[in-house]
């Protein structure tokens, strides 16, 4: 797994699979998730949105079939709440 450190990026894609962000700061950016393994100490992430792909798209499909996520209000991508602190 990749090792990304002291890294701040605002407005930016982050591809989180394979990665281990530590000491980052994320703001505005959209988190891509595409079902692989990730990791993160003492990271932030600030007003960000998560867009899913591949397995992770799949498996929100699934859940959302099955009702245990609610379907998207804006028709897209199943999205986590914006503005997750995460350390």
């Amino acid at each position: 797994m990749q090792v990304v450190e002291n890294e701040s990026l605002s407005g930016k894609t982050i591809v989180i699979d394979e990665k281990h962000f530590v000491n980052c700061k994320y703001k505005n950016c959209i988190v891509l998730y595409g079902g692989g393994d990730f990791g993160w100490t003492n990271t932030t992430f600030e007003n960000c949105q998560v867009t899913l792909s591949g397995s992770a798209q799949k498996t929100a499909n699934l859940l959302t079939y099955f009702g245990v996520m609610k379907p998207p209000n804006n028709g897209g991508t199943p999205q986590t709440p914006p503005s997750v602190p995460v350390q």
